[in-house]
């Protein structure tokens, strides 16, 4: 094993970076993706380029100090590692890889300070390569993670970023103090606060949550991974033109794969006519003012729930789905939920936006949907080709939309924990299970 400490280029930013009060909500969790390529990489390149790469965003190349990042030029750690005994028919897409191709660090010690915020592993296989990067959730969110890996791939392939993301510890701060519904909320005794929260539909995280919690962690089951679910565009096409005839307006892909989902998981969670509530996710980059694209951070955390009736047809539920997504990130909405909600964070007030006593019980009617889909996953190409396959990540979101690996023009669906136990089996010739399969051979009816 070759482990290179890679340092930034001359003249990047010294000082400390101060993470925000979504960033503190963040700070235990690690980004940890891994990518297949078919071909080896040009492994002094991408260390020269990570190098560049460093000096454009200095606070990766320092050390959690904190509740911020000293940036101090430490650098980050590249693991090279030879695998000839190993061939790309070997590695199982199933499941994630294995600890021998994980990169050598972890949430505590990144916490600490003692390891770096960004890792990277790359194994050469006998005929290709598996690249593996740990990086700590405290300094970067999903939009920001894959776009500091593409930028890092552009510069590998001797091309030059464009607009680059930066990390400015007085953007978030800055919008707060700018929020009524913060400053009213952070003014509020406790007891005012959490009237205040209760109005706005936050949920109590009781105690009892914590037995469930804990014995699903011991066991694994929090980490138990599904075959995917293949959704083709097609059938989401068609369900958008259904939508389209009867009711004369469109509904976007979320919606539509939403509404699959429960489609997918009503009959193996027993959901047939009890109501369930969907938790979406969203960036709120070029949403809430003052809040751009190129901002480096966590930008994204949970809406409030949809309640829906599992009955409902496809169709239907896709219809709610976008309605309630575009109510609540209506402008105004929007900007009063993003102060309310970092308020009650930086509060510690033990709150919410959904009910997680119901996610986390023997049959749960809550969940939390992931959508990757914007993030360029297969994009990440160092020189060498695009990637053959890129596992999700391994958070124990209970659902997750995923890009399909190319060549299949489609969306994969994964889920964890007790979501993921009708999915555990697939085909032997088969990387997924198709929709169809599941449903009964058709869309809804």
């Amino acid at each position: 094993m070759d482990r290179k400490a890679i340092l930034p280029a001359e003249g990047s930013r010294t000082g400390e970076w101060r993470g925000s009060v979504v960033d503190m909500a963040c700070k235990p969790l690690v980004i940890n993706q891994s990518w297949l390529y078919g071909k080896h990489p040009d492994v002094t390149g991408m260390q020269e380029s990570l190098s560049e790469l460093l000096s454009m965003y200095p606070v990766l190349a320092g050390r959690i100090h904190d509740g911020g990042i000293a940036c101090n030029g430490a650098g980050v750690f590249f693991e090279c590692q030879t695998c000839s005994d190993v061939s790309i028919g070997d590695i199982s897409r199933r499941k994630f890889p294995g600890k021998r191709f994980m990169a050598a660090c972890d949430a505590r010690s990144m916490q600490a300070g003692k390891s770096p915020v960004l890792n990277i592993r790359l194994s050469l296989l006998r005929d290709g390569a598996l690249l593996n990067v740990k990086c700590s959730h405290f300094c970067a969110d999903g939009s920001s993670f894959y776009r500091m890996m593409e930028e890092w791939a552009m510069l590998t392939r001797g091309e030059r970023p464009g607009e680059v993301s930066c990390h400015d510890d007085g953007v978030l701060p800055g919008i707060l103090a700018g929020s009524d519904a913060y400053r009213v909320l952070k003014a509020a005794d406790t007891a005012g606060a959490e009237e205040i929260v209760r109005r706005e539909g936050a949920c109590r995280i009781g105690p009892s949550v914590m037995f469930p919690m804990l014995w699903q962690k011991i066991t694994g089951l929090d980490r138990r991974l599904s075959v995917p679910v293949f959704i083709p565009d097609a059938e989401i096409r068609a369900v958008q033109d259904r939508v389209a005839e009867a009711c004369g307006r469109s509904v976007g892909r979320n919606a539509v794969l939403s509404a699959m989902t429960v489609a997918l998981l009503g009959k193996p969670m027993g959901w047939t006519g009890r109501k369930i509530s969907m938790v979406h996710t969203a960036d709120h980059r070029k949403r809430v003012s003052g809040l751009g694209r190129d901002y480096m951070g966590n930008a994204s955390f949970t809406l409030p729930p949809s309640v829906i009736s599992a009955g409902l047809p496809v169709e239907e539920i896709a219809v709610l789905a976008e309605n309630d997504t575009r109510r609540m990130l209506s402008p105004d909405a929007e900007e009063r939920y993003f102060g309310i909600y970092c308020a009650m964070i930086e509060r510690k007030l033990p709150y919410l936006t959904f009910d997680i006593n119901t996610m986390w019980c023997c049959r749960p009617t809550t969940f939390i949907i992931n959508n990757c889909l914007k993030f360029n996953i297969y994009g990440i190409d160092f020189g060498s080709g695009a990637p053959l396959f890129a596992w999700p990540l391994d958070f124990g979101d209970p659902v997750r939309f995923w890009p399909a690996p190319p060549g299949k023009e489609g969306v994969y669906v994964y889920f964890t924990g007790r979501f993921a136990g009708a999915f555990l089996h697939a085909p032997s010739d088969s990387l997924d299970i198709g929709y169809d399969t599941v449903v009964g051979g058709k869309v809804l009816r």
